[in-house]
């Protein structure tokens, strides 16, 4: 990996180009992006987060590292891992979340309501490929957080942060499914308004 990099670098300095920075055009780039851009010495996020920019385990972790709310978790990546998450937690009412660790969107997202079908959604997961072509090593069960879904787009350079846009989701079951995007609406940002404020 780390020879193919170098080649990859001393390729593109071959042909003179004067690159100034590296653009990710989708998830399964993300690692790549930070290991090129960093080995070019363009501006970068860097490889040292790389992992939680892609694994939604690692997300959610730094989320509650960083003194704020985040949603119970388990990492599993046996079934004994799913038997003991089932022992050791009953939510009322009961709805899991069982999801890829390194997918994209809701592919291979179920919303489970009961112990047997957090099993089989765990079952339907293991050792396949996501969206992406990778094979799902680990398994995500996390809590159903309840109410709106907001996506909040930023972008950051030399620590200055700006929020780009704040996206609403509208999901619904439709036809079989647990969600459905219906649609997205874009919301007015303000810093000091009540968006800001949740």
């Amino acid at each position: 990996e780390t020879k193919q990099l170098k080649k990859t670098v001393s390729a593109i300095h071959a042909l003179g180009l004067n690159v100034r920075s590296v653009l990710v055009g989708c998830e399964t780039g993300v690692l790549l992006g930070d290991m090129l851009s960093e080995a070019m010495g363009v501006a970068t996020n860097g490889t040292s987060y790389s992992g939680v920019r892609r694994n939604k385990f690692k997300q959610q972790e730094a989320v509650r590292d960083a003194g704020l709310n985040a949603c119970k978790q388990v990492l599993a990546n046996s079934r004994e891992d799913v038997e003991a998450f089932l022992s050791a937690w009953n939510p009322k009412p009961y709805r899991i979340v069982v999801k890829p660790v390194e997918g994209a969107g809701s592919d291979g997202v179920s919303i489970c309501s009961s112990p047997d079908e957090v099993r089989e959604a765990y079952r339907k997961l293991e050792g396949t490929k996501n969206i992406l072509g990778l094979t799902n090593y680990s398994v995500l069960l996390q809590e159903y957080l309840c109410g709106d879904e907001y996506v909040v787009d930023t972008v950051s350079r030399d620590g200055v942060h700006k929020v780009c846009a704040v996206w609403r989701y509208d999901k619904r079951p439709y036809n079989g499914a647990p969600f459905v995007y219906f649609g997205m609406e874009m919301m007015q940002w303000d810093k000091d308004g009540p968006i800001a404020e949740m």
